[in-house]
């Protein structure tokens, strides 16, 4: 009878640990899942800002950005097309609002004003930024909050410094298209630049602490790069009337600031889902 009862604890501890450990492969794979998403998202927004950016220069008369434009589209298709079935995708309203209005903007963006266009891709991204939070609760819930509270910068605050710079390029390189820079430009730019020189510091000061993925060299080269940025902004888009900076040249520089921030989001975002594997 004891060997029954012993034999049974044993059975009945044995099914205890097997749900345990795979409750824990479930979650770890849903964690990974997510961090997954949120690197597809990122990228929709990456390739949706640098559209607004040369819809703005299209928009100013600059006619030799259309195959870029056409590019974008196909870039940002391959992306989203295979997430209309995602599972965490279905349960978002943020998704469907995204795949309604960017399906509207694509075939008229081109047509629009320069005001309406950067309006209507702002909302677009800004709608794409919630959904990238909304994701991110997946990790939050799961308990990667609990175990480095400094990473929930990474999808709330770090992506809007990002988001101001794309801001900027749209902006600006539309303001150099056309040679000038009015008094409405410069509130706009002026107002980018705060936001810029505010969010930044604080968010390579928190990259400075959690440092995950990115060496500090890779954190100095962006945040130097947002400097040079801010400092061109003012210098050459707000302190003068006459613009001679080069849309090209302003282009690339804010991709530039753009791309070295992304990475090191990217590098952080990588070292979370590399603990999962």
């Amino acid at each position: 009878m004891e060997m029954i009862m012993l034999g049974l604890v044993l059975l009945l501890l044995g099914l205890i640990a097997f749900q345990w450990f795979r409750s824990q492969r479930l979650q770890k794979q849903r964690l990974y899942d997510a961090l997954e998403l949120i690197g597809s998202v990122k990228k929709i927004i990456s390739y949706t800002q640098k559209h607004r950016g040369l819809t703005a220069s299209y928009l100013q008369g600059n006619e030799s950005v259309r195959n870029e434009l056409i590019a974008l589209k196909q870039h940002i298709s391959s992306i989203a097309d295979p997430l209309r079935h995602n599972d965490m995708l279905k349960r978002e309203a943020r998704w469907d609002s995204y795949l309604d209005h960017w399906s509207r903007l694509k075939g008229n963006a081109e047509k629009l004003t320069v005001v309406t266009s950067f309006q209507q891709h702002t909302h677009l991204i800004e709608t794409l930024l919630y959904l990238l939070e909304d994701v991110a609760e997946n990790i939050e819930f799961g308990g990667e909050q609990q175990k480095n509270p400094q990473i929930h910068f990474l999808w709330h605050e770090f992506p809007k410094v990002i988001e101001f710079i794309g801001q900027a390029r749209a902006i600006g390189v539309a303001v150099a298209t056309k040679g000038e820079s009015t008094q409405i430009d410069k509130v706009k730019l002026g107002y980018l630049y705060e936001k810029i020189n505010t969010l930044s510091g604080q968010s390579f000061d928190r990259l400075s602490l959690l440092q995950a993925g990115s060496t500090v060299s890779q954190i100095e080269q962006a945040k130097q790069a947002c400097t040079t940025l801010t400092q061109t902004i003012r210098e050459q888009l707000i302190n003068v009337n006459k613009v001679n900076l080069e849309s090209k040249q302003y282009f690339d520089l804010a991709s530039n600031t753009m791309d070295q921030c992304n990475t090191v989001l990217d590098n952080e975002i990588n070292a979370i889902k590399h603990s999962y594997r």
